[in-house]
């Protein structure tokens, strides 16, 4: 019979493997919260806001002139781990009494990626020539890449997991990052060319980033034993991890959003239209003819840093070996006492394996592609890719992802259903909606009907208000008496 994992149960979970343990038990839970990309409502003419993350360039030329954006967040988990069973979703299919979760166990390596944003207020001015927008967003995330799936396992059933406790096993290479921070934003855009076929426009993001907490473990390699309930062997590890944290477990709020860190960051990007029709982003427009035929994006993303200094430790262990009996007995109550605890028992000293008082880390970078095909004035289909991109060692890394994305426009509603791809591993399927000021969306349905089986989940919704210009309030109505001012002759 298998026992499911239980922090309060398994003490060995809290020991194992120098501390990455701890990080893995939230790592590989899918029922909370690296994707922030809102495949549903991103690539939309009528994005604002919710898009310009994906590219500041889009800030020039919008359908309306400016957006008074009230808020917006998402909570977003994957892993290719543990998985909610099919018929098991928030909506249950199904009326079994087994266990709703269990594990991928294959002996691929695994990886989980997790974040949450939330974003108030913020603002956005846009005309044919130039665009300008600010916002102020909370952001935290959470990456782990190449953790083995033996560690995985010994993560998942405890490290009293029989069949596993007769081998020795080695890893390494394992990459855990995790961040909250306050982002400040300012994008600035322009038009570079128009000549009538041909329209491009550029922009670029400056972020003051105010950082809460971060942690980070290179687990560069490990060879180790759990010969028993109550005895780890390790024979060899090489590692480095730090953390900023609040101390002695003072995790209040006040506590929690107390600065430990600062830096910067930045996006740019260009977009350009092929045959971009100016009559439909005028403010009467009807919207019966085809805004472009094609649009193509590049965009850079989070690329920036920031550097933890209060509370702030990190430590070394080069070439270390112990015997640790009776751990199943050891008490963990906070990071300071888990730190000394470690270095003691691998070096016979408290203190011997501390490094620094601070760290720089590295904000999830990433390269994306968006290419966006209008089929005629209301139907479009776009395909859009983000690439991580990996600037040090110590860093939040973003997830890889492909989305493809029909979707059905008009100014004041719009429905969009993107399948999208995680890290090359099984696709999505999730729905975004805008109606009047609202938007709401998942990029993964899974877990809410229980169709399939749900390696993750994912919830965004937002709150903005558009004006159009002359012929539309910021409710995008048209103003009866208004259209004939706005009509271009011979059109």
């Amino acid at each position: 019979m298998i026992n499911r994992f239980d922090i309060s149960k398994n003490p060995f979970f809290a020991k194992a493997v120098l501390r990455i343990v701890l990080v893995v038990v939230f790592l590989f839970s899918i029922v909370k919260s690296n994707a922030q990309e809102l495949w549903g409502i991103a690539n939309s003419n009528y994005a604002g806001q919710m898009g310009l993350t994906m590219n500041p360039a889009s800030v020039v030329g919008e359908p309306f002139n400016w957006e008074l954006h009230l808020l917006s967040l998402d909570a977003n988990a994957a892993n290719n781990y543990i998985y909610l069973k099919k018929g098991r979703g928030a909506i249950s299919m199904s009326n079994s009494s087994d266990e709703s979760t269990t594990d991928r166990y294959t002996t691929s390596d695994k990886w989980s990626f997790g974040s949450t944003f939330f974003k108030a207020p913020a603002f956005l001015y846009s005309q044919k020539k130039f665009g300008l927008a600010f916002s102020t967003s909370l952001r935290g995330g959470y990456s782990a890449l190449d953790v083995p799936w033996h560690l995985a396992k010994f993560a998942y059933e405890g490290f009293e997991y029989d069949p596993l406790q007769t081998y020795f096993f080695e890893g390494g290479n394992v990459k855990i990052g995790m961040i909250s921070w306050q982002e400040t934003a300012i994008t600035v855009g322009a038009l570079a060319v128009d000549d009538g076929t041909n329209y491009i426009t550029f922009g670029l993001t400056g972020k003051n980033n105010r950082g809460f907490e971060a942690a980070y473990v290179n687990l560069n390699a490990v060879t180790y034993n759990s010969a028993a309930d109550s005895l780890l062997i390790v024979q060899n590890i090489n590692m480095d991890y730090g953390h900023s944290l609040p101390e002695e477990n003072e995790f209040q709020l006040a506590n929690i959003l107390s600065k430990r860190g600062k830096g910067w960051g930045i996006n740019a990007g260009l977009q350009y239209y092929r045959n971009r029709n100016a009559n439909f982003y005028k403010p009467c427009a009807n919207n019966d003819e085809k805004p472009y035929d094609f649009k193509l994006g590049v965009s850079i993303i989070d690329l920036g840093y920031m550097t933890f200094n209060r509370e702030t430790r990190t430590y070394q262990f080069e070439n270390l070996s112990t015997d640790w009996f009776y751990i199943d007995t050891a008490k963990f109550m906070d990071a300071t006492q888990i730190d000394s605890m470690f270095s003691a028992q691998f070096t016979g000293k408290p203190t011997n394996t501390r490094f620094a008082r601070s760290f720089k880390i590295a904000t999830p970078a990433a390269v994306s592609v968006q290419f966006d095909l209008a089929l005629d004035n209301h139907f479009f289909v776009n395909v859009s890719a983000i690439q991580r991109v990996v600037l040090s060692k110590i860093a939040l890394r973003r997830m890889n992802q492909l989305a493809i994305t029909p979707r059905y426009e008009r100014k004041r509603f719009e429905v969009a259903v993107p399948v999208s791809f995680y890290e090359q591993f099984k696709p999505r399927i999730g729905i975004g909606l805008r109606f009047g000021i609202l938007t709401i969306g998942s990029d993964m349905l899974s877990p809410l009907f229980g169709l399939t089986d749900s390696y993750g989940a994912d919830f965004y919704i937002g709150i903005s208000i558009k004006n159009r210009g002359k012929c539309g309030g910021s409710n995008g109505r048209v103003k009866k008496q208004s259209i004939e001012k706005c009509k271009v002759p011979n059109h």
